[in-house]
């Protein structure tokens, strides 16, 4: 999710406003999600598409939609487990847990041509090929050889995944990786049609019409800044557990304009801003809920301010995050200064990770100390860079006033960007420090904390830590739980608590009103936001 799935990403793209919301369109509706006998959900977004390439997608929007239109190896259920989705059934693995063989099953393309074991070995190579350019190709780096590709030391075709035969896939990795499975089931691990791909050239996934679908959905229509539409698959492998007949998805920036709708009866789903809890709290379709994404403040290593450590730590200790869970967001959110979310991670024990951890906390006298010792007592201007939502900007705001209360002779100048914009320029490094959003991709703590290694491609914010890069390798190669999760802790502690490279702010919650005829619409804890393979209205 992060960037998805980010964000990735995303995840939290409730909280800045960025949620699904199942709408109507009007017209034939019946104000209950079916329109002319047909179920068709309709959902509304505050972000447009930013790509649909598996190699390319880096934010909650484009893996949602891949993960609805794409089939991987495995998928997640409705309760979020990873189950065999084009793998026939659970792989052989090698004794020494780092080699898999995966049977496929029948399955075919949306234009008829069968998915053989071939199109997840262009996929995968195509996604580590540093010509590329795919920001997540680290995801891939449990897989032989995948680090050493990106980095441009080895050839592709060193990647260790090979075609037995048309329907027989095998796996190395570097060593065993407890996650695998579960990592199989993310959009950048889905299958592509080489010929299809090579045929469409750079015009390859720019629009509905070049792209080929495997999943239970496939991309019929895109009215840029206005909305898309996906229709049921007829080719899928498993088309008779998929309910729904079509999604159709509405950029709508405003939460106020969807509420509206779910009072007119046109809308089934509606996210909450804080302002309408109270309104609905008594209402039958009011729920909340905690999520798995994390709202944090990001500092660019190489600006000229936040270069210096105690910079950064001024910012942390400067803000009360009260005022944002109980004011702004009242939804459910909890203050963290983890980046692991909770009950996400569980020990063998069932002690959840992030019990006991507080890396930092409010203190506006030291971070106004912090501050002078950082710029020496001068005046000093600074950029927070943000999403244009309603939500996003009202915390932006907050965190200006907090931060200019709190800290001597600073101004804070809040740059709300479009979604792309802002993603554009967090890669491009063009920000002091930015409120951004991030998402599990899989359940495990290297899919938050693997972002910040030296040489991660999504590593914007240049965090350079030969220590913390060292650690992180360490607890990839333990195969022990316990002892790998206390190895993440190590390295998170050095990350937050030492070095202050990021600032977790919140754990996000959602609010939202849903109407009772809607099934198995739920947001998921890793990945892409929503299945709606599993989504049924009754």
């Amino acid at each position: 999710m992060k960037k998805k799935s980010i964000l990735l990403m995303m995840t939290l793209i409730l909280a800045l406003g960025s949620v699904l919301a199942a709408c109507s369109t009007g017209g034939d509706s019946d104000g209950d999600g079916s329109s002319n006998g047909e179920k068709v959900l309709r959902l509304t977004d505050t972000s447009d598409i930013t790509t649909a390439d598996p190699a390319l997608a880096t934010d909650a929007v484009a893996f949602n939609l891949i993960a609805n239109t794409m089939e991987g190896l495995y998928r997640l259920d409705k309760d979020g487990n990873a189950v065999p989705a084009l793998a026939e059934s659970e792989p052989e693995v090698s004794e020494d847990g780092t080699v898999y063989t995966f049977k496929l099953r029948d399955a075919e393309w949306s234009n008829g041509e069968p998915v053989t074991a071939n199109d997840f070995v262009y996929a995968w190579q195509r996604a580590v090929d540093p010509a590329t350019g795919s920001q997540y190709a680290y995801i891939m780096n449990t897989i032989k050889n995948a680090e050493a590709i990106n980095t441009g030391d080895t050839p592709k075709e060193e990647l260790g995944v090979k075609a037995i035969d048309e329907k027989t896939l095998e796996v190395t990795l570097e060593r065993p990786d407890p996650s695998f499975l579960s990592l199989t089931s993310f959009g950048t691990f889905t299958p592509i049609n080489e010929a299809f791909a090579t045929e469409a050239g750079e015009d390859f996934s720019t629009n509905p019409e070049n792209l080929l679908y495997n999943g239970p959905f496939t991309w019929t229509n895109w009215d840029r800044e206005q909305g898309y539409v996906l229709t049921k698959n007829d080719t899928y492998w498993d088309k008779e557990n998929v309910a729904l007949d079509s999604v159709d998805v509405k950029v709508v920036k405003e939460t106020s304009t969807v509420v509206n709708l779910y009072e007119a009866g046109d809308v089934d789903y509606a996210g909450l801003a804080s302002e309408q809890v109270a309104a609905f709290q008594e209402d039958e379709d009011y729920n909340t809920g905690l999520r798995s994404s994390i709202g944090y403040f990001k500092f660019n290593h190489e600006d000229e301010i936040f270069s210096d450590v105690n910079a950064r730590k001024a910012i942390a200790r400067a803000v009360d995050p009260s005022g944002i869970i109980d004011q702004l967001l009242n939804n459910g959110s909890m203050a963290t200064t983890s980046f692991i979310p909770k009950d996400f991670i569980k020990y063998e024990d069932g002690t959840d990770y992030t019990e006991g951890v507080k890396y930092f906390e409010t203190n506006a006298d030291e971070a106004a100390s912090l501050w002078e010792d950082a710029t020496g007592g001068e005046a000093t201007t600074i950029e927070l860079l943000s999403f244009d939502s309603e939500v996003s900007k009202q915390i932006s705001e907050y965190m200006k006033g907090q931060i200019e209360s709190n800290l001597p002779n600073v101004t804070v100048e809040i740059a709300q960007q479009p979604f792309n914009n802002k993603l554009e320029r967090e890669a491009n490094g063009d920000y002091q420090m930015s409120f951004a959003l991030w998402g599990p991709d899989y359940q495990d703590p290297l899919t938050n904390l693997g972002i910040f290694t030296s040489n991660n491609g999504q590593n914007d914010i240049k965090y350079k830590s030969s220590e913390y890069d060292k650690l992180i390798n360490e607890a990839s190669a333990e195969t022990n739980i316990d002892a790998r999760y206390d190895l993440f802790k190590e390295a998170e502690a050095l990350l937050i608590e030492q070095d202050q490279a990021i600032m977790p702010i919140y754990q996000a919650g959602v609010a939202y009103l849903i109407r009772p005829n809607i099934e198995n619409f739920n947001r998921q804890l890793f990945g892409a936001d929503y299945q709606y393979k599993y989504v049924d209205i009754k």
